[in-house]
């Protein structure tokens, strides 16, 4: 005679909770990438100003190519 089996009722949130908090994280270690890129390209733009390029510093902050920024 055979027993039948019988399905656990109860789900273990640990692996949820796991998940959640590795995107967490992940999320924000992105965040502080992000605000060293941008203080990075400020500094950047900051000293190419300082230097007189003026229109390079402008492209370096819009993110765009030089010859699409327009004379300042």
């Amino acid at each position: 005679m055979a027993v039948a089996y019988r399905q656990p009722t109860f789900k273990n949130p640990l692996p949820a909770m796991f998940k959640w908090f590795g995107t967490f994280l992940m999320s924000i270690f992105m965040g502080i990438i992000a605000a060293g890129e941008q203080a990075g390209r400020s500094r950047a733009a900051a000293e190419l100003s300082r230097q007189g390029y003026y229109k390079e510093a402008k492209a370096l902050i819009l993110g765009k190519s030089i010859d699409e920024v327009d004379d300042v």
